[in-house]
Parts: C-alpha cells; structure tokens; sequence
C-alpha cells in the first residue's frame, strides 16, 4: 500500500494515527488538532461556524441557535481538502457539536474533483469500542493496530492492579461542560472506576448527561 495522505477531522483520531505510527502520513488536521506538536503547522481544514471565545454560556447559546435553525456548527474547508488530495479523511459521529459530524463531511467529499478519500467515522461509547476504532483506523490505513492497542490495555491493567486493593473509593464528579452543567458519560465512569474511584454522574456508555448545580452539591458531600 503506498503511503496514505490523511486528513484527521478530530484531535482523538490525529493521536490514533500518531500512535499507530503515521504522524508523517497526516497532511491536514482540524482547527483544534494540536498533538502530537509536529502536526500544528498543517492546514487547517474545518472551522467553527460560531466566534468561539467567551463564557461557556455565550458558547452554548451560539451553538444552540446554529442548531435550532437546523445548521451546521462547522465547516469543512473544502478548497483546502481539495488541494491536498487526501487517501483518507477521519471523522466522527459521536457528537455534532464537539467537530465536524459524518454528514458535512460526506456533503464536502462529494464535491471534491481531485480526490475520493475513503472517510473513516468513530463514535465509541466505551472504552472497548475506542479498541475497536483504533483496529478499524489500522486496517483502513494498512498497518497493524494490535501492539498499540496491547500497550494501552497493558497500561490500564497495571492501574488496574494498584488500585483494586482500595478500601475507600473516592467521590470523582467528572464535568465536561460548566454552564449549563454537564457531567462526563460514554468511558468516563469507566475510566474512575478503573482508577479507584467512584463516579457520581454519567452512565457508563451513555451520553453525557446534564445536571443541576444543587445536585452536585448534594452529592458532593
């Protein structure tokens, strides 16, 4: 297979593709892409259709109007995607406000002339399933996946280990937004538990949930 020419979409499949060892095989990366620090000095393909400075309210009300009116939060910079003439582009279709979703990415491919990149989508609800995407990005990529996924499982087996003999679990209340309050789903109360901790909020391989303050509070304590 002759060296791919990706285009990562999302800062999560940018570090897949750096740890499967295809850093140098990156050729265009997303406005938030910024690890490993090689890959900044790309071009930037999407941005954000809304100003993205401000409070986490001001944030979250941009955003909600764009969806309201049935739009798109970002956008995929076409022209540039075109030039570069990518083997692959890899997205998501986790959530349509944390980076470009499937579909506007689709709608740009199908209007390149140059190029007819295969689009590689993750959407993992659980740790497993980031398993699953990393193999799913090394097969597509034509390289093996299985020694990277053996050393992240060997790495939450050794916490694993030291933290199992625990007596006391600490309270761990992961949020992933401020205002409005959101709790971290999908991994992450695996991820606390995993590490000795007990998670307050969040479903394991549910979405992220929204919460009142008073109820942080409440079991805080």
């Amino acid at each position: 297979m002759n060296q791919p020419r990706i285009v990562s979409l999302i800062p999560s499949a940018t570090e897949i593709v750096a740890l499967l060892g295809l850093t140098d095989a990156i050729v265009g990366r997303s406005h938030e892409c910024d690890y490993p620090p090689e890959i900044q000095n790309l071009p930037v393909c999407t941005q954000p259709k809304f100003n993205p400075e401000g409070t986490s309210s001001e944030i979250h009300n941009r955003v909600t109007e764009l969806l309201q009116n049935a739009l798109s939060v970002y956008k995929v910079e076409i022209d540039t995607v075109e030039k570069l003439q990518p083997t692959h582009i890899i997205t998501q279709a986790q959530c349509e406000v944390c980076a470009c979703s499937l579909a506007d990415v689709e709608q740009a491919v199908s209007t390149l002339v140059n190029s007819k990149p295969e689009i590689i989508s993750l959407q993992p609800n659980l740790l497993a399933e980031i398993w699953t995407d990393i193999q799913r990005v090394a097969d597509a990529l034509g390289v093996n996946g299985k020694s990277a996924i053996d050393l992240l499982q060997s790495r939450i087996d050794a916490i694993i280990l030291k933290t199992k003999t625990l007596t006391v679990k600490p309270k761990v209340a992961c949020i992933e937004w401020i205002e409005p309050l959101m709790a971290a789903g999908n991994w992450m109360p695996e991820l606390v538990a995993m590490a000795g901790g007990n998670s307050l909020f969040g479903i394991v391989g549910k979405h992220s949930p929204w919460l009142k303050w008073e109820s942080l509070v409440s079991r805080s304590v």
